[in-house]
């Protein structure tokens, strides 16, 4: 408490340390409630310690998967390019994108008949249908030596990883060992799952340019004590240095669990700097040359026309390709943007970001939000200070650029994740996943750097720390990513007995 009320009330209240807002963005907005497969969660963008000879990258999206529901619950989706931008420099400007797009099919079969061996497209279990799910990666080089973009297919009906259904599927789907039936009196074949990161890792496709990529689905590696931020941003006492009025309960971490739709994508660092990543393994803070600027958007077509001889989609699609989805410093959007224009987030280039949401970031709501909740009084911080907090915030936006020489225009400062690839990866220097003090640890608390630069102007504060571990652990080599949780003997489910009452009593 002591410290947290020093932070809180000090000159101190405005100092960045240089961290930068970062978070997650599941369900953020108001139209992907409407089209998950455009729901963009975290994006993650950092170089291999040392030799910054990779570029790693990681779009999550399709969230809050339960994985027993793991028949049509989470798929690759049809119809849409999921798309790695970066810009190099000072610029927000497209240099590189990755366009990665997703294609399932399934067998066609007469309808069922009383000598149908098993496996078809008249099977009740995707599984047994024999459908298949690839995808294609293409890179495109904006502007490259000839000045027309270079467009390159790096990888044609790649194999996606299959979900984690269970031990039977495991046998009789993967092979991954022999099945036993009911009938052999042996129940191995039902209680002992074999899918394990060896099985995910023959999922792993190297590329011609030297990077290697992966789809498909893994545990959602983010934490968050969502129930308490909202229920109006009802934080624990632990995440606000124990003061009386904090709800008693402890932070729990609603994605445990639940797994989500992942692309990881590792790139030659070559494939930006062909010529050399500018004064590599110096840090030089007066300059940009050596900075990489990184979103992912989701695209589709602009027309979705009913086609009911389209049995994945059910949609046929024409037209120009659109935006429909975007994450970098992921809570951008869920906790900075209002409500309003949270689609208009999902629909506009970074390119705009300073006329659109400037006043957003200078003057945030949530400031005036923890007022009106009583945060600040409980605290016992000035009003003065509390005013300070409500804007302009200048604060932030030196936050998302690293404090380098970026200008404060359209072009140049957006929702970006900002890289230094000259120097090892340490947040906020892009965002890495994992890499903490312990392997189901990320590198940093995003949470408590996102609520306590933005409500006490300090990244340092110890606000809303909530849950700081992962489920799973993280893996310390590409694709980084925990496998999926199992949906036979993970997830959710339960006996319900005894019933939960309406209200249970704290």
């Amino acid at each position: 408490m002591n410290l947290l009320h020093k932070i809180l009330t000090t000159g101190a209240l405005l100092a960045v340390a240089g961290n930068v807002v970062q978070a997650s963005s599941h369900r953020e907005a108001l139209a992907v409630l409407n089209e998950p497969c455009a729901d963009n969660t975290d994006t993650y963008a950092w170089v291999s310690n040392g030799s910054h000879d990779k570029l790693y990258l990681i779009m999550n999206f399709n969230p809050l998967h339960e994985p027993g529901q793991g028949n049509q619950g989470l798929r690759a989706c049809n119809g849409y390019r999921y798309e790695f931008h970066i810009g190099r420099g000072a610029s927000l400007e497209d240099k590189a994108i990755y366009r990665v797009e997703f294609t399932n099919t399934l067998p066609n079969a007469p309808a069922p008949g009383p000598n149908d061996a098993l496996g078809g497209g008249n099977e009740l279990l995707w599984q047994l249908t024999g459908g298949a799910e690839t995808m294609t990666i293409t890179r495109i080089i904006k502007g490259a030596d000839s000045g027309d973009d270079e467009v390159r297919v790096l990888g044609r009906n790649l194999k996606v990883l299959p979900n984690n259904h269970g031990p039977q599927t495991d046998r009789l789907i993967y092979g991954l060992g022999p099945f036993k039936g009911y009938d052999s009196g042996d129940s191995s074949s039902r209680e002992q799952g074999l899918y394990n990161q060896a099985f995910v890792d023959t999922y792993i496709h190297t590329l011609p340019n030297g990077g290697r990529i992966i789809a498909g689905q893994f545990d959602d590696p983010y934490q968050l004590d969502e129930k308490g931020i909202f229920d109006l941003v009802n934080l624990s006492r632990n995440d606000l240095g124990g003061i009386a009025g904090g709800r008693k309960q402890p932070a729990t971490d609603v994605f445990t669990g639940f797994n989500i739709f992942s692309i990881a994508l590792e790139v030659p660092m070559s494939d930006m700097f062909p010529n050399g990543i500018p004064h590599d393994t110096i840090l030089d803070t007066n300059s940009t040359d050596s900075l990489l600027r990184i979103w992912a958007g989701i695209f589709r077509q602009s027309v979705q026309t009913v086609d009911p001889t389209n049995v994945i989609t059910g949609l046929r699609g024409s037209g120009d390709w659109v935006q429909v989805g975007r994450n970098a410093l992921p809570l951008f959007n869920a906790g900075l943007v209002g409500t309003q224009r949270h689609t208009r987030y999902l629909r506009s280039n970074p390119m705009n970001d300073v006329t659109n949401f400037g006043a957003d970031i200078l003057f945030p709501v949530l400031v005036r939000d923890l007022d009106g909740l009583g945060v600040y009084k409980a605290l016992g911080v000035p009003a003065s200070a509390v005013a300070s907090l409500r804007g302009p915030r200048l604060d932030i936006i030196k936050a998302i650029t690293l404090g380098r020489p970026i200008p404060v225009a359209d072009g140049f400062v957006g929702d970006v994740i900002t890289l230094d690839a000259a120097i090892d990866s340490s947040f906020p220097n892009g965002r890495r996943l994992g890499g903490g003090t312990a392997p189901n640890r990320h590198q940093v608390n995003v949470n408590t750097v996102l609520i306590s630069l933005i409500g006490a102007g300090d990244p340092a504060a110890g606000l809303a720390k909530g849950v700081e571990v992962n489920d799973k652990n993280f893996l310390d080599r590409f694709p980084f990513l925990a496998p999926a949780h199992q949906g036979m003997f993970q997830g959710h489910g339960g006996v319900n007995t005894p019933t939960v009452p309406d209200i249970p009593v704290q």
